[in-house]
C-alpha cells in the first residue's frame, strides 16, 4: 500500500522581486512499513518538502496523497483532523510547549482532539517506557536536556498511533551521543509499531540505512538509492 505520495508538486516563495522555487515538480513514493530518508544541502528545499507532505503548508501546484487522501483538497480544519489522526511530526527544534509539562506535552494532540486521555493509556505507557522518560513527565521543557525535549517530542508525533511519521532533521541540534541515541529509538519504534518513517537529513549514517534515499538539490528530487 502506498502511504505518502507526492505529483509533481511546485512550491514557489516570493523574495522582493524574485521568485523561489523551493520544492520544482517533485514526484515521489512511500510504501507501508518504509524507511525514506531525504538528503541534502541546507537551502535544498527538503524541510519545505516535508512540510508539504505533513500539510502543514500547502503546494502552489500538485498533488500529495496521504493514504491514498489528496490533502491539498482539503479544507484547513479537514487537514487538521485527519493530521491528528493519521500524521505524526518530529521538529528539529522539538516545539515543545514551554509551560507545559513532558506529560502534558506528549497528550496535547490527544487534548486538543477532544479524545478521551484513558483510551491511550496503553500507548503512553509504552512510548514513556520505550523512551525512558518516566522520571521526567512532571518536569518542564526547560528543566530537560536536548536529547530528553527531543524525545518528548517522538512521544507526542506517535501518541495518537499515526501510521505516517515526518521528522525533520530529528537529530540536528544534538551532540553525537544524543543524536544516536535519538536514531536508534526511531528506527526501533518504527519496527515496533510498523510505523513508515520520512526522514529529512543531512547526517550520511541516518541515510545508510534507510530503505529508500532521496536527495534534493535545489528543489529537484532524485532518487539516490533503493534497497532490493
Amino acid at each position: 500500500m502506498i502511504v505518502l505520495e507526492t505529483e509533481n508538486v511546485i512550491k514557489q516563495f516570493r523574495q522582493y522581486d524574485t521568485v523561489i522555487t523551493a520544492v520544482n515538480r517533485v514526484s515521489m513514493r512511500v510504501e507501508e512499513g518504509e524507511f525514506v530518508a531525504i538528503t541534502g544541502e541546507s537551502g535544498s528545499g527538503k524541510s519545505t518538502l516535508i512540510n508539504l507532505c505533513a500539510g502543514l503548508d500547502m503546494p502552489n501546484s500538485g498533488k500529495i496523497r496521504v493514504l491514498s487522501r489528496d490533502i491539498v483538497a482539503m479544507d484547513k480544519d479537514e487537514m487538521c483532523r485527519f493530521r491528528g489522526k493519521h500524521i505524526g511530526f518530529v521538529f528539529q527544534s522539538h516545539k515543545l510547549v514551554p509551560y507545559l509539562t513532558a506529560l502534558e506535552n506528549i497528550m496535547l494532540p490527544i487534548s486538543a482532539s477532544g479524545e478521551e486521555l484513558f483510551k491511550y493509556e496503553e500507548r503512553l505507557s509504552l512510548l514513556i517506557d520505550r523512551l525512558a522518560l518516566g522520571d521526567r513527565l512532571h518536569h518542564l521543557p526547560g528543566e530537560l536536556s536536548g536529547g530528553q525535549q527531543q524525545r518528548v517530542a517522538i512521544a507526542r508525533a506517535l501518541i495518537h498511533y499515526p501510521m505516517l511519521l515526518l521528522a525533520d532533521e530529528p537529530t540536528g541540534n544534538l551532540d553525537r551521543a544524543n543524536a544516536d541515541n535519538v536514531l536508534d529509538l526511531l528506527l526501533g519504534l518504527r519496527r515496533e509499531l510498523r510505523q513508515t518513517l520520512v526522514i529529512v537529513t543531512h547526517d550520511d549514517r541516518i541515510a545508510a540505512q534507510a530503505d529508500r534515499v532521496y536527495h534534493m538539490d535545489n528543489g529537484n528530487l532524485s532518487i539516490r538509492h533503493h534497497l532490493a
